[in-house]
């Protein structure tokens, strides 16, 4: 009776064993289509069984020891590595392409364009310089060029903005990702430490929601014996078992700008971005957008610059009778070219000449300006200016205004005009300028010049048909500027267009290679961990056989059974 019971037990072992296999075959079949599903595999061990009359031990039948999920913890973390870094370059490419859209070169209205008709305006007027429709053409392609320069600048904050709004909303999503992984990690160690496991499903759960968070940002992972996970942003930890530190962001002004600020929710400290569509929302908006803003900003400043110290060493068709200059100093009492003074545009040692006429008479007097900025000795600030002129020239009066800046007033009858500035300090001052602002975000022609096209400095010795100092502006889109490195205007501009074209190529390129990385990662994690409806229709049938065979093995050891009752009667 013994063997025949344990004959018995080694089919009711294999029928039940086979039966399980057979529901984790069928599951498996049923989640084929579940995105983030671990293909599971049964894992059959043989039991010990009763001892025979001969002193062998055939064993005690089949059990299902264990549910194996069918995964490659390496190939997992380079993939959410290779998912993160296609997000981040997704959103850089897209960022860059909106980027080239705002330059939209290749039109009649883009600003190489635009630039170059600003130096063609100019080199027409020298060839015309009493005609007023040639000036009014160089005020009127300035006014062009400084819109065009401005609608840029301002559709390139606009990308800031929603990039700093997208910035938000996906932290906050990695935010509640991190949520629902901390609270996966207490599920499944309450549920595998009471069962010994069967926390599969939930398992799969968390590996999706990781690799969600790893689209995010770039993450490490590292597993406890327990089941639980640590996760690491950075070099600092995230998620331990239960506990979540979180992700939060924090609107801030960082140099000017206002930023949004992915940190950690428990205590602020910044989160680091390495990797994943955070760190491409960062990058796009720090380096790509603010970056061409800035470097818009240098070709503006360049712009007002140059143009203004060639300008105001000019004369237009009429002299000056009060010029108010558009920059002012920190500080009346500050050296010209220290950082006390605050000026955007630096003078520097040298002299310039302010020519006073007489309006009936037409007798000028001309008196040299010296500018002592050497370093030795007492050097020049704007009250010591002032005092120079007021003691040096006659017919008129300097003066020190309320907000800091230099005005000039010609006596009633007199008018004047400047010339041979080495120092640059009337285009620092804003005197006699063609500009006026600092950078993108305020240049604008000098309302002086658009309320009185006469002023235009044409000329720089004033004689009748003299073009020479438009003809000098006009050279400046061509000449190499010592504040560009070397470069004119138009090639500045031009090297901004061509790297942005350079980087957005780059970035498609980036996106490619990351998509095939992806595409190849997870084509093998598919080969590893996905379902092949083949592969389970042949363990499909492969346990059924099984089963049938047990269920055959049981019945004959039951007639075998009923037959020893039988003799027993």
């Amino acid at each position: 009776m013994g063997l025949l019971t344990g004959a018995l037990q080694i089919g009711r072992s294999a029928l039940l064993a086979y039966q399980s296999a057979l529901q984790v075959v069928g599951n498996n079949i049923s989640n084929a289509g579940s995105p983030g599903y671990t293909r599971q595999t049964p894992v059959m061990t043989p039991s010990t069984g009763v001892l025979l009359p001969e002193g062998f031990t055939p064993g005690g039948g089949v059990a299902l020891e264990a549910l194996r999920r069918n995964v490659d913890h390496s190939l997992e973390n380079r993939l959410r590595a290779a998912i993160g870094q296609q997000s981040g370059s997704v959103v850089e490419q897209q960022v860059l392409g909106q980027l080239e859209g705002v330059l939209h070169e290749l039109t009649d209205t883009d600003l190489s364009t635009l630039l170059q008709e600003f130096f063609n305006s100019c080199s027409s007027l020298q060839n015309q310089p009493h005609d007023l429709a040639a000036r009014g053409m160089v005020l009127t392609a300035a006014d062009s060029l400084i819109r065009e320069i401005q609608r840029q600048r301002s559709d390139v904050l606009v990308i800031r903005d929603e990039l700093n709004h997208d910035l938000e909303d996906a932290a906050q999503h990695a935010g509640e990702l991190t949520q629902d992984i901390a609270a996966l990690n207490v599920q499944i160690t309450a549920l595998e430490s009471s069962q010994g496991g069967g926390a599969n499903a939930l398992r799969d759960q968390r590996d999706q929601l990781l690799r969600e968070l790893a689209e995010l940002l770039e993450i490490q992972i590292r597993e406890q014996p327990d089941g639980g996970i640590n996760v690491y942003a950075g070099n600092e930890l995230l998620i331990q078992s239960g506990l979540n530190r979180g992700i939060t962001s924090t609107f801030e002004t960082v140099n000017g700008e206002p930023t949004v600020v992915v940190r950690f929710a428990d205590n602020n400290g910044p989160i680091a971005l390495d990797n994943g569509e955070l760190a491409g929302f960062v990058e796009a908006r720090d380096s790509h957008s603010l970056g061409y803003v800035a470097q818009l900003n240098s070709l503006a400043k360049a712009l007002i610059q140059e143009v203004n110290k060639v300008h105001a060493e000019g004369q237009g068709l009429e002299g000056i009778i009060n010029v108010v200059g558009t920059y002012d100093v920190l500080d009346s009492a500050a050296v010209l070219n220290s950082t006390g003074a605050g000026l955007d545009l630096t003078p520097r040692n040298g002299s310039f000449l302010i020519t006073v006429t007489d309006q009936s008479s037409g007798t000028p007097t001309t008196t040299t300006i010296t500018v002592d900025l050497d370093g030795v000795g007492t050097d020049d600030s704007l009250d010591s200016l002032v005092a120079q002129i007021n003691a040096n020239v006659a017919n008129v009066t300097a003066a020190v205004t309320v907000d800091n800046r230099l005005q000039l007033t010609a006596a009633t009858g007199f008018e004047m005009t400047f010339s041979e500035d080495s120092s640059h300090v009337l285009a620092a001052l804003g005197i006699n300028t063609f500009f006026t602002g600092r950078d993108a975000q305020d240049i604008a022609v000098n309302t002086t010049l658009t309320g009185n096209v006469n002023l235009l400095a044409a000329a720089m010795v004033g004689t009748t048909g003299d073009g020479s100092n438009a003809a000098r502006i006009a050279a400046l889109g061509t000449d190499s500027l010592t504040g560009l490195n070397g470069q004119s205007l138009t090639d500045f501009y031009n090297a901004i267009a061509a790297n942005l074209a350079v980087t957005s190529q780059a970035a498609v390129a980036g996106v490619e290679a990351a998509d095939a990385i992806t595409l190849s990662l997870t084509a093998q994690r598919e080969s590893i961990s996905g379902v092949s409806l083949d592969e389970e229709t042949i363990s499909l049938l492969r346990f059924e056989r099984a089963f049938q065979g047990a269920a055959r093995y049981a019945s004959i050891v039951d007639q075998l059974l009923e037959e020893m009752l039988m003799l027993v009667r």
